[in-house]
């Protein structure tokens, strides 16, 4: 019986320990927090036809992709061109924020006219990558040509400098290679 006591005991205290260390929320900054977020930043999210959730959202009727040398052709189901979907990296390797590396994809018309800028799974602090969304920054971009694009002086978010200049740095390293 005193056995069966002690491992009670433990249990409880080990849960209780375990509880202590969660109880403050999803901060983001302890240790187990930053670990999970790694984790999922390397893992893209993928639909059904194993299509990346970021070009799913660009292109909402995507049914395959083709990747190319330079891009990721994108075709609905009857086989038409919707478009292509530019990704900074490598190109955009070593461009940090705040925290970490800012990789975006580029979706591009037929014509190869900008329709949006996709912030990628990043290690970046998410109350500035939110800032940057909330202030529309990704929009700046839309209806340019790349040449056009590559020319675009963008102001830095404030609140949010080192991530917004990074998500601006990514998008010239990514539309320089094409």
């Amino acid at each position: 019986m005193k056995k069966l006591i002690a491992l009670t005991l433990i249990a409880f205290l080990s849960g209780s320990a375990a509880f202590a260390q969660h109880q403050h929320g999803n901060c983001g900054n302890c240790p187990h927090h930053k670990q999970h977020q790694a984790q999922q930043a390397q893992q893209p999210q993928v639909n059904a036809d194993g299509i990346d959730m970021v070009v799913v959202k660009a292109f909402p009727t995507v049914k395959s992709i083709k990747k190319a040398a330079k891009w990721t052709e994108v075709y609905n189901s009857n086989k038409q061109l919707l478009g292509y979907a530019v990704y900074s990296k490598p190109a955009s390797d070593g461009i940090k924020g705040y925290n970490g590396e800012t990789p975006v994809m580029i979706a591009l018309d037929t014509k190869k006219v900008i329709l949006g800028v996709y912030l990628l799974p990043n290690q970046e602090t998410p109350k500035f990558a939110k800032r940057v969304e909330d202030a529309g920054f990704y929009k700046n971009w839309n209806g340019l040509t790349i040449k056009k694009a590559l020319k675009k002086e963008v102001d830095a978010v404030t609140g949010a400098t080192f991530t917004s200049t990074a998500v601006a740095k990514s998008v010239h390293a990514a539309l320089e290679k094409l």
